[in-house]
């Protein structure tokens, strides 16, 4: 739906009987330097549970405290953003959102350039299960440790082609972390990330099983503090199948690549002179 076609249902007759059993919204082509994202579909489409936001120039999609109001019954639970180049919050802290994405299940944020922050560290996500971030240069940290420590849900995780990414969880507490429930986790393409966990953290993940670490030069370390991964027996390194990796946990085979690289691009530097 274009802005065009939002203002005319705005502007019909009693708009809100029109939205009565409508769970999907798809907007896009707010294009304007002046676009804001058109809260009143959260007031009056109530069984909204799917929404894309796409290829519009808005800074923001969850602007102020106030605009969130408690007429606001809308429980979004897969929110897609794609092609924000201006985009750089999707809500302020402080925000009052946990009405409309309390019960948020799956979030892909795809070439969102802009974007310096993906939640604010007041932000539970009880509920998400799937998470997949591509394309966002502006962003340095994806979670703190308090949203982070909410994630118990959490089942995919993919991260990609983030080139100011340095890590993936930021704080400077020293607690536990439990991923529950993650089973995939994949990173590849991020030429700044260094660690998954710059802060001493315990962290569990009593599922996971596949670990995809590629294209991540300067990752010396998975986590500053230990890691708890009972079935993970490998990680893979490469595009094919058969490069598989593992010393033992996790932080030994992530320094085990790192090595390796340098090795490799020394050797690399030494035949090129």
């Amino acid at each position: 739906m274009e802005q065009a076609d939002a203002y005319m249902i705005l502007q019909t007759q009693n708009s809100s009987s029109l939205f009565t059993k409508m769970t999907f919204v798809a907007l896009s082509g707010y294009d304007s330097e002046e676009a804001t994202f058109p809260y009143w579909f959260l007031e009056n489409v109530h069984t909204l549970d799917s929404l894309i936001v796409e290829m519009s120039s808005f800074k923001k999609i969850f602007q102020d405290r106030g605009e969130i109001s408690e007429k606001t019954h809308a429980q979004i639970k897969k929110l897609i953003l794609n092609e924000l180049p201006e985009l750089q919050q999707i809500c302020e802290e402080g925000c009052q959102i946990d009405p409309v994405l309390e019960f948020l299940e799956y979030l892909d944020v795809d070439s969102c350039s802009s974007l310096i922050n993906l939640m604010p560290s007041s932000v539970t996500l009880n509920h998400l299960t799937q998470l997949e971030i591509i394309k966002c240069n502006g962003l340095k940290y994806i979670f703190t440790t308090s949203t982070a420590r909410s994630l118990d849900k959490l089942t995919v995780l993919k991260i990609k082609d983030c080139n100011s990414l340095e890590e993936v969880i930021t704080g400077v507490e020293n607690v536990d972390i439990a991923f529950n429930s993650l089973e995939v986790f994949k990173l590849k393409c991020l030429p700044n990330l260094v660690k998954f966990c710059s802060s001493k953290c315990f962290m569990k993940f009593p599922l996971m099983e596949e670990v995809i670490v590629r294209e991540c030069p300067r990752m010396k370390i998975f986590s500053a503090g230990n890691t708890s991964t009972p079935l993970l027996q490998k990680v893979k390194i490469a595009k094919n199948d058969e490069e598989w990796l593992w010393q033992g946990n996790l932080n030994d085979t992530i320094y085990n690549m790192f090595q390796d690289k340098e090795g490799f691009d020394g050797l690399e530097h030494l035949f090129s002179l």
